[in-house]
């Protein structure tokens, strides 16, 4: 079972996670979370599906996917956790779903409600807009 996160508890403790938008590009228009990681849940499935190989250790397969994400500094992306998070939380829960079982070595948490949760507590405080 996945862990998941309330919006006002991830507002107080961002600088703690890596935060991941699994949304298809089209959504991102109504906005998304200041310094998210933009990997829709397709692209996070086959990027997740190459660190599954017998060679690489937990914290290999954390730095692997990491890299394979494009879009964070790793070193300073390693000690934190992850968070997923969608529109509504469904395919948020997906993805943190998928990092857990991949075995990376991360704490994987998803945002309940997803952005929707995060809008309605936040309005648009930390919110990016396209």
């Amino acid at each position: 079972m996945v862990k998941s996160i309330k919006a006002d508890e991830l507002k107080k403790n961002r600088k703690n996670y890596v935060l991941i938008d699994v949304r298809e590009q089209e959504e991102l228009l109504g906005g998304s979370i200041d310094d998210s990681v933009h990997l829709p849940l397709g692209q996070l499935i086959r990027k997740v599906r190459k660190t599954e190989k017998d060679e690489f250790g937990p914290e290999e397969r954390h730095r692997l996917f990491l890299v394979l994400t494009k879009q964070v500094d790793v070193e300073k992306s390693l000690g934190k956790k992850i968070c997923t998070y969608c529109s509504f939380g469904y395919r948020g829960n997906l993805a943190a779903e998928e990092l857990t079982k991949s075995g990376i070595k991360a704490d994987i948490v998803n945002l309940e409600g997803g952005f929707a949760a995060w809008e309605n507590h936040n309005g648009n405080s930390g919110t990016k807009t396209y």
